[in-house]
């Protein structure tokens, strides 16, 4: 950490670090974005804040050593059960939106199943009236006609 007082300014690298942070910030917007259009908006954002949120768990374990810092028995209870509750909490969204697409796939096949049968019906009964019309067509035979009138 850099103090106050300091004359040398920023190392060189703080630039960069700067850079990166804006742009994995943006990036993650974008996934999210992306995300968003393609699946539910309610999964989407669940899935974003519970990585989110486990991440930075993870990243503070190391980095602030946080479990250590955990002194009484409600602090060492309370955080795991957070993190599994925001994890149960996710995983009941993931559930139901699989189960939501299953369905909606199930109905969409059987949706289809009905428009084929439907359709192959209407071709046979389309069939079969063609044929009767056919056949209640009386068959002129132009080549008898032709052979009266050179006869007369």
């Amino acid at each position: 950490i850099l103090k106050a007082s300091s004359s040398h300014g920023l190392p060189w690298y703080s630039w960069l670090m700067a850079f990166l942070a804006v742009a994995t910030a943006f990036a993650g917007l974008l996934f999210l974005t992306a995300c968003m259009k393609r699946y539910d908006a309610t999964y989407s954002s669940a899935m974003f804040v519970g990585s989110f949120v486990v991440s930075a768990s993870i990243m503070s374990a190391i980095h602030y050593d946080t479990f250590l810092h955990l002194y009484t028995i409600w602090n060492i209870l309370l955080y795991p059960t957070g993190l599994i509750v925001l994890m149960t909490g996710v995983w009941i969204l993931v559930v139901v939106v699989v189960d939501k697409e299953r369905h909606n796939n199930n109905t969409a096949s059987h949706h289809h199943e009905q428009y084929s049968s439907l359709q192959q019906s209407a071709n046979v009964s389309h069939h079969k009236e063609m044929e009767e019309e056919e056949e209640s067509i009386p068959l002129v035979n132009l080549s008898s006609k032709t052979s009266r009138k050179n006869k007369d």
